[in-house]
């Protein structure tokens, strides 16, 4: 069985693809309302030294999550008709 986050649940995990202005970590967190949405945290340090950490919430994650099983089933049927041929 897959891990399925809970409301008020999201994990993130190291950014391997980061540039200086990226996440140090991304990832995705389920807000009390069920909906899920994209998780960044940055490690941050303050001007007397102090390290913390820092989170955005971003926007809401479309299309199929962890959660929702696929429609289409992976069938032939299911594509779209947009073949040049």
């Amino acid at each position: 069985m897959a891990y399925e986050m809970k409301p008020g649940e999201g994990s993130a995990f190291i950014n391997e693809k980061k540039e200086d202005w990226h996440a140090d970590f991304r990832g995705k967190v389920v807000l009390p309302d069920g909906k899920t949405h994209y998780l960044d945290v940055y490690n941050k340090t303050d001007r007397n030294g102090n390290k913390f950490i820092r989170m955005k919430i971003g926007k809401e994650v479309m299309g199929r999550t962890e959660n929702a099983p696929s429609k289409d089933n992976g069938t032939v049927g299911a594509m779209k008709d947009d073949i040049p041929w």
